[in-house]
C-alpha cells in the first residue's frame, strides 16, 4: 500500500481546505497515485472523530490532529516536530507532503529517515505577515524575520536534500524563491495537480440556465461575477466600483457576488447607488460554486499591487477558468498578466 502523510499547519478550517487540500488528495487517490492518505493538522482546539469524519468523509483519508501552541518562532516548531516524529514512526508513510514553509520546517526536523518529501510553496510567509500588519512595528518586523528565517531554512537548506522537492504554485513564485533563497533550479517545480479540470461545456450551459432562472437573471444580461471575501487586499471597493462604471455604460449588466462578507458588499452596492435589480449577493456551499460561476460571462479579480499578489495563484482565478470565464483584472497577478512570459 502506497501511503502518504500530508502535514498541515494552517488548520482544516482554512477557507480553502476543501478545494485546495481535500479535492486534490481525493483526485490522487482516484488516480491510484496513493492508496491511503493521513492528514496531520496542527490545531488549537480538539475535534471529535465525528467532526473529523464530516470534514473528510472519504474513508481513504484519515485525519490526525496535534496540539498547536502559540507561534514563537522555531522554538514552537520544535515541539510540533517532536510530536510529528512520533506519528511518522507509527504510521510509517512512503511519502510526505508539507503545505507551506512552517509545515516544511516541522517535517525537516521530524523526518529523520529521509522519507521522500514535497514542500508545497503556497506564498511568501514573511511578506504576507508584514502586509497584514501595516504599518509594521518593531515587533512585527521581528516576527516577520522569524518567518523569513524559516523560509530560508526550508527553501535554502532543506530543499537541497536529495529526498526533497519544492512544489511552487506559480512560475513567478518559483523564480522569487530561486532568486531569494538560491533553491537549486532542478529541485523546484510548478505544481499542476491541484488545478481544477475544465468542466464540460454541456454542463456549464445547463448550470448557466438553471442558476439564471433561479436568480431571475435575464438570458440577455452580461453577468460579472466576483467570488471571494472582502479583505482589503482583495479590493472589494474596486470590484464594485468597476461594475458601477460598467452598469452606467450598459444597463443590461448584472453583478453576481458569491461571498461570506454579505454586509460589506451590500453596503458597497448601496454606496455606489446600484439598483437592487442589478446585483445579487449570496453565500453558497463550495459544492455549488461552479454551478453559480457558470451563470456568469466575466470573472472579476482585482488585487493590490504587491509582491505577494504578483507571485500568487488565486484559487478564484482557477475556478473562473474551469468554467471558461474570461477574467477582468488589474494586472497585479503574474499568472494573469500580459507582461509575463
Amino acid at each position: 500500500m502506497k501511503h502518504t502523510c500530508f502535514v498541515l499547519y494552517d488548520s482544516v478550517y482554512n477557507s480553502i481546505f476543501e478545494s485546495q487540500v481535500i479535492f486534490p488528495l481525493i483526485n490522487q487517490l482516484d488516480r491510484k497515485i496513493y492508496n491511503a492518505i493521513t492528514i496531520v493538522s496542527y490545531e488549537r482546539e480538539n475535534f471529535s472523530q465525528s467532526i473529523l469524519t464530516s470534514i473528510s468523509p472519504d474513508p481513504r483519508i484519515h485525519i490526525i490532529t496535534l496540539k498547536k501552541i502559540p507561534f514563537m518562532g522555531a522554538i514552537s516548531l520544535h515541539s510540533a516536530a517532536h510530536h510529528l516524529k512520533k506519528v511518522l514512526h507509527t504510521i510509517r508513510p512512503d511519502h510526505i507532503t508539507a503545505r507551506g514553509p512552517l509545515a516544511g520546517w516541522i517535517v525537516a526536523h521530524a523526518n529523520r529517515k529521509s522519507i521522500p518529501t514535497i514542500v508545497q510553496a503556497r506564498g511568501l510567509c514573511a511578506q504576507e505577515y508584514l502586509y497584514a500588519h501595516r504599518p509594521a512595528s518593531w515587533w512585527h518586523r521581528f516576527r516577520a524575520k522569524q518567518y523569513e528565517n524559516i523560509e530560508k531554512h526550508v527553501y535554502g537548506f532543506f530543499a537541497q536534500k536529495p529526498h526533497v522537492t519544492v512544489q511552487s504554485v506559480s512560475k513567478a513564485l518559483r523564480e522569487y524563491i530561486i532568486q531569494t533563497w538560491q533553491t537549486p533550479i532542478k529541485k523546484i517545480i510548478v505544481s499542476t495537480h491541484d488545478i481544477p479540470q475544465a468542466i464540460a461545456p454541456k454542463k456549464v450551459t445547463a448550470w448557466r440556465s438553471k442558476i439564471r432562472k433561479k436568480l431571475s437573471i435575464p438570458k440577455t444580461a452580461h453577468v460579472y461575477v466576483y467570488s471571494g471575501s472582502a479583505h482589503t487586499w482583495q479590493c472589494p471597493e474596486k470590484t464594485v466600483q468597476f461594475f458601477a462604471q460598467e452598469y452606467k455604460k450598459n444597463s443590461n449588466a448584472f453583478l453576481l457576488i458569491l461571498t461570506q462578507s454579505e454586509k460589506t458588499f451590500s453596503a458597497l452596492a448601496q454606496e455606489h447607488a446600484l439598483p437592487q435589480s442589478a446585483y445579487h449577493i449570496t453565500r453558497i456551499p463550495h459544492a455549488d460554486m461552479y454551478h453559480y460561476l457558470a451563470a456568469a460571462d466575466t470573472g472579476l479579480l482585482f488585487r493590490e499591487k504587491h509582491c505577494i499578489n504578483w507571485v500568487s495563484r488565486p484559487t478564484k482565478a482557477l475556478e473562473y477558468q474551469a468554467v471558461g470565464l474570461p477574467i477582468m483584472h488589474n494586472d497585479t497577478v503574474a499568472m494573469l498578466s500580459s507582461h509575463t512570459v
